[in-house]
Protein backbone atom coordinates (compact mmCIF):
# COMPACT_ATOMS: atom_id res chain seq x y z
CA UNK A 1 0.00 0.00 0.00
CA UNK A 2 3.04 2.08 0.17
CA UNK A 3 2.69 4.23 -2.97
CA UNK A 4 -1.13 4.02 -3.53
CA UNK A 5 -3.64 6.84 -3.41
CA UNK A 6 -4.94 6.09 0.27
CA UNK A 7 -1.10 6.06 1.49
CA UNK A 8 -0.01 9.30 -0.50
CA UNK A 9 -3.04 11.01 0.76
CA UNK A 10 -2.80 9.74 4.41
CA UNK A 11 0.94 11.11 4.17
CA UNK A 12 -0.33 14.21 2.44
CA UNK A 13 -2.71 14.77 5.75
CA UNK A 14 0.34 13.46 8.08
CA UNK A 15 3.17 16.15 6.51
CA UNK A 16 0.94 18.88 5.64
CA UNK A 17 1.42 18.83 2.13
CA UNK A 18 -0.15 18.68 -0.88
CA UNK A 19 -0.23 15.84 -4.02
CA UNK A 20 -0.80 16.38 -7.32
CA UNK A 21 -4.84 16.97 -8.11
CA UNK A 22 -4.69 14.48 -10.70
CA UNK A 23 -2.80 12.13 -9.02
CA UNK A 24 -2.03 8.67 -9.60
CA UNK A 25 -5.31 5.87 -8.83
CA UNK A 26 -7.78 8.83 -8.52
CA UNK A 27 -11.25 7.47 -8.50
CA UNK A 28 -13.16 7.55 -11.39
CA UNK A 29 -16.56 6.15 -9.39
CA UNK A 30 -17.89 6.32 -6.09
CA UNK A 31 -17.29 3.43 -5.41
CA UNK A 32 -13.88 3.69 -6.31
CA UNK A 33 -13.56 6.60 -4.05
CA UNK A 34 -15.01 5.09 -1.15
CA UNK A 35 -12.82 2.61 -1.70
CA UNK A 36 -9.87 4.82 -1.56
CA UNK A 37 -11.17 6.62 1.78
CA UNK A 38 -11.97 2.75 3.51
CA UNK A 39 -7.87 1.98 2.63
CA UNK A 40 -6.84 5.21 3.82
CA UNK A 41 -8.73 4.76 7.51
CA UNK A 42 -7.03 1.58 7.73
CA UNK A 43 -3.58 3.45 6.61
CA UNK A 44 -4.17 5.68 9.31
CA UNK A 45 -4.25 3.40 12.32
CA UNK A 46 -6.23 6.14 14.41
CA UNK A 47 -9.39 5.22 16.04
CA UNK A 48 -12.61 6.58 13.83
CA UNK A 49 -14.96 8.54 16.53
CA UNK A 50 -17.41 9.79 14.05
CA UNK A 51 -18.25 10.72 10.39
CA UNK A 52 -18.45 14.32 8.59
CA UNK A 53 -21.27 14.60 5.31
CA UNK A 54 -19.91 16.64 3.00
CA UNK A 55 -21.89 18.62 0.10
CA UNK A 56 -24.97 19.48 2.65
CA UNK A 57 -26.42 22.32 0.01
CA UNK A 58 -27.51 20.94 -3.42
CA UNK A 59 -26.22 23.79 -4.91
CA UNK A 60 -22.51 22.22 -3.94
CA UNK A 61 -23.48 19.21 -6.43
CA UNK A 62 -23.04 20.72 -9.80
CA UNK A 63 -20.12 22.33 -8.50
CA UNK A 64 -17.63 18.94 -7.37
CA UNK A 65 -19.49 16.84 -9.46
CA UNK A 66 -21.47 14.60 -7.12
CA UNK A 67 -24.76 13.69 -7.06
CA UNK A 68 -25.50 13.27 -3.02
CA UNK A 69 -23.97 14.39 -0.34
CA UNK A 70 -21.12 12.15 0.63
CA UNK A 71 -19.27 10.87 4.22
CA UNK A 72 -15.82 11.31 5.46
CA UNK A 73 -14.32 9.88 8.68
CA UNK A 74 -13.61 11.92 11.66
CA UNK A 75 -10.42 10.66 13.74
CA UNK A 76 -9.90 11.28 17.76
CA UNK A 77 -6.41 12.34 17.20
CA UNK A 78 -7.84 15.08 15.15
CA UNK A 79 -10.98 16.42 17.43
CA UNK A 80 -10.33 19.42 19.41
CA UNK A 81 -12.50 21.04 22.36
CA UNK A 82 -12.82 24.81 21.67
CA UNK A 83 -10.41 27.57 21.87
CA UNK A 84 -7.52 24.94 20.80
CA UNK A 85 -4.76 25.91 18.73
CA UNK A 86 -4.98 24.64 15.29
CA UNK A 87 -2.61 24.60 12.41
CA UNK A 88 -3.23 26.00 9.56
CA UNK A 89 -2.15 25.30 6.19
CA UNK A 90 -2.64 26.72 2.13
CA UNK A 91 -6.00 24.85 2.10
CA UNK A 92 -7.56 24.67 5.31
CA UNK A 93 -11.06 26.30 5.65
CA UNK A 94 -13.90 26.33 8.64
CA UNK A 95 -17.48 25.00 8.20
CA UNK A 96 -19.84 25.76 11.05
CA UNK A 97 -21.92 23.56 11.92
CA UNK A 98 -24.13 21.06 14.55
CA UNK A 99 -22.55 18.07 15.79
CA UNK A 100 -24.77 15.67 17.43
CA UNK A 101 -23.21 12.73 19.73
CA UNK A 102 -25.32 9.24 20.17
CA UNK A 103 -25.58 7.31 23.19
CA UNK A 104 -26.55 4.34 21.77
CA UNK A 105 -25.88 2.11 18.73
CA UNK A 106 -27.74 2.71 15.73
CA UNK A 107 -27.07 -0.40 13.34
CA UNK A 108 -27.53 -0.28 9.65
CA UNK A 109 -30.96 -1.90 8.62
CA UNK A 110 -32.56 -2.03 5.29
CA UNK A 111 -35.57 0.10 7.22
CA UNK A 112 -34.98 3.93 7.55
CA UNK A 113 -34.68 4.95 10.87
CA UNK A 114 -37.70 6.78 11.68
CA UNK A 115 -36.90 10.77 13.32
CA UNK A 116 -38.27 9.51 16.86
CA UNK A 117 -35.81 6.43 16.98
CA UNK A 118 -32.73 8.57 15.89
CA UNK A 119 -33.81 11.18 19.04
CA UNK A 120 -34.14 8.42 21.29
CA UNK A 121 -30.50 7.65 20.53
CA UNK A 122 -29.19 11.05 20.59
CA UNK A 123 -26.75 12.24 24.06
CA UNK A 124 -25.66 15.67 23.10
CA UNK A 125 -25.91 18.37 20.40
CA UNK A 126 -22.93 20.95 20.34
CA UNK A 127 -22.34 24.00 18.31
CA UNK A 128 -18.80 23.20 16.45
CA UNK A 129 -16.16 23.67 13.29
CA UNK A 130 -15.12 21.20 10.74
CA UNK A 131 -11.60 22.11 9.46
CA UNK A 132 -11.74 21.96 5.72
CA UNK A 133 -8.37 20.34 3.99
CA UNK A 134 -7.53 18.99 0.73
CA UNK A 135 -4.86 16.89 0.15
CA UNK A 136 -4.53 17.47 -3.43
CA UNK A 137 -3.95 20.75 -5.17
CA UNK A 138 -5.63 22.89 -7.59
CA UNK A 139 -9.55 23.69 -7.38
CA UNK A 140 -12.14 21.71 -5.91
CA UNK A 141 -14.75 22.36 -8.59
CA UNK A 142 -15.23 19.19 -10.04
CA UNK A 143 -13.30 17.49 -7.31
CA UNK A 144 -15.95 15.53 -5.58
CA UNK A 145 -14.55 12.03 -6.23
CA UNK A 146 -11.05 13.01 -4.78
CA UNK A 147 -12.51 14.75 -1.86
CA UNK A 148 -14.49 11.71 -0.58
CA UNK A 149 -11.21 9.75 -1.42
CA UNK A 150 -9.41 12.03 0.57
CA UNK A 151 -11.71 11.68 3.83
CA UNK A 152 -14.08 13.60 2.61
CA UNK A 153 -11.70 16.81 2.94
CA UNK A 154 -11.74 16.30 6.65
CA UNK A 155 -9.11 18.02 8.91
CA UNK A 156 -10.40 17.71 12.36
CA UNK A 157 -13.22 18.89 13.96
CA UNK A 158 -13.72 21.94 17.08
CA UNK A 159 -16.53 20.95 19.58
CA UNK A 160 -18.68 23.76 21.39
CA UNK A 161 -20.46 23.20 24.70
CA UNK A 162 -22.77 20.17 25.28
CA UNK A 163 -25.91 20.21 25.02
CA UNK A 164 -28.00 18.05 26.12
CA UNK A 165 -31.27 19.74 26.30
CA UNK A 166 -31.52 19.98 22.27
CA UNK A 167 -35.24 20.07 22.93
CA UNK A 168 -35.66 23.71 23.64
CA UNK A 169 -34.48 24.81 20.14
CA UNK A 170 -35.74 24.49 16.70
CA UNK A 171 -33.00 22.28 14.77
CA UNK A 172 -34.65 22.91 11.54
CA UNK A 173 -34.19 26.52 11.94
CA UNK A 174 -31.88 28.36 14.04
CA UNK A 175 -29.28 31.50 13.28
CA UNK A 176 -25.26 31.49 13.92
CA UNK A 177 -23.37 34.03 13.05
CA UNK A 178 -19.84 33.60 11.87
CA UNK A 179 -16.71 36.37 13.34
CA UNK A 180 -13.23 35.95 12.16
CA UNK A 181 -10.89 38.38 14.04
CA UNK A 182 -14.01 39.90 15.43
CA UNK A 183 -15.34 40.83 12.17
CA UNK A 184 -18.86 39.40 10.95
CA UNK A 185 -17.92 37.40 8.00
CA UNK A 186 -21.27 35.59 7.31
CA UNK A 187 -24.28 34.84 8.82
CA UNK A 188 -25.87 31.46 8.49
CA UNK A 189 -28.99 29.07 9.45
CA UNK A 190 -29.37 25.29 9.76
CA UNK A 191 -31.90 25.47 7.20
CA UNK A 192 -29.65 25.76 4.27
CA UNK A 193 -28.92 22.21 4.90
CA UNK A 194 -30.57 19.09 2.49
CA UNK A 195 -31.98 18.05 5.75
CA UNK A 196 -35.68 19.17 7.20
CA UNK A 197 -34.30 18.69 10.58
CA UNK A 198 -30.30 18.19 11.97
CA UNK A 199 -31.19 14.35 13.04
CA UNK A 200 -32.34 13.23 9.92
CA UNK A 201 -28.74 13.28 8.76
CA UNK A 202 -28.49 10.60 10.95
CA UNK A 203 -30.73 8.75 8.72
CA UNK A 204 -29.24 9.46 5.94
CA UNK A 205 -26.22 8.35 6.78
CA UNK A 206 -27.13 5.03 8.02
CA UNK A 207 -28.80 4.62 4.36
CA UNK A 208 -25.26 4.77 3.01
CA UNK A 209 -23.33 1.60 2.09
CA UNK A 210 -19.93 3.08 3.65
CA UNK A 211 -21.90 2.38 7.13
CA UNK A 212 -23.91 -1.16 5.94
CA UNK A 213 -21.76 -3.10 8.04
CA UNK A 214 -21.06 -0.85 11.63
CA UNK A 215 -23.94 1.56 11.55
CA UNK A 216 -23.20 4.25 13.86
CA UNK A 217 -21.83 3.35 17.67
CA UNK A 218 -22.54 4.61 21.18
CA UNK A 219 -20.36 8.25 21.37
CA UNK A 220 -20.11 8.63 17.72
CA UNK A 221 -20.36 12.06 16.65
CA UNK A 222 -22.03 13.39 13.27
CA UNK A 223 -21.75 16.94 11.52
CA UNK A 224 -24.63 17.30 9.90
CA UNK A 225 -23.27 19.91 7.35
CA UNK A 226 -21.93 23.68 6.82
CA UNK A 227 -24.78 26.06 7.50
CA UNK A 228 -22.05 29.40 7.29
CA UNK A 229 -20.07 28.04 3.77
CA UNK A 230 -16.28 27.35 3.58
CA UNK A 231 -14.98 30.53 4.81
CA UNK A 232 -10.65 30.25 4.17
CA UNK A 233 -8.18 31.08 7.51
CA UNK A 234 -4.92 31.36 7.76
CA UNK A 235 -2.45 31.72 10.82
CA UNK A 236 -3.02 34.28 13.44
CA UNK A 237 -6.98 34.12 12.67
CA UNK A 238 -9.59 33.97 15.37
CA UNK A 239 -12.97 32.13 14.66
CA UNK A 240 -15.65 32.45 16.74
CA UNK A 241 -19.13 30.99 15.50
CA UNK A 242 -21.94 32.37 18.07
CA UNK A 243 -25.08 30.06 18.28
CA UNK A 244 -27.40 32.45 20.69
CA UNK A 245 -28.95 30.95 23.63
CA UNK A 246 -26.71 27.58 22.64
CA UNK A 247 -23.17 29.10 23.22
CA UNK A 248 -20.29 29.81 21.12
CA UNK A 249 -17.67 27.69 19.80
CA UNK A 250 -14.00 29.20 18.91
CA UNK A 251 -10.67 28.22 16.81
CA UNK A 252 -7.25 29.76 16.99
CA UNK A 253 -5.12 28.97 13.85
CA UNK A 254 -1.61 29.37 14.32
Amino acid sequence: MTNSPAQLLWNARVNKIQIAHDFDGQPTSETEAYNVQTEMIVASGLDVVGWKIGATVEALFPVLGVTQPFLGPLFKSYTYDSGTAIEAISSTKIETEIAVRIKSDLPARKTPYSRTEIEAAVHSIHPSFEIIEARFDGELTGAGLRAIADGGLNGGVVLGPEIINWTDYNLANYPVTLTVNGDVVCEGNFSVLLWDHVFDALSWCLAQPMLSQCGLGTNDIIMTGTCTGMIPVSPGDQVVADFGKMGEVHAHFI
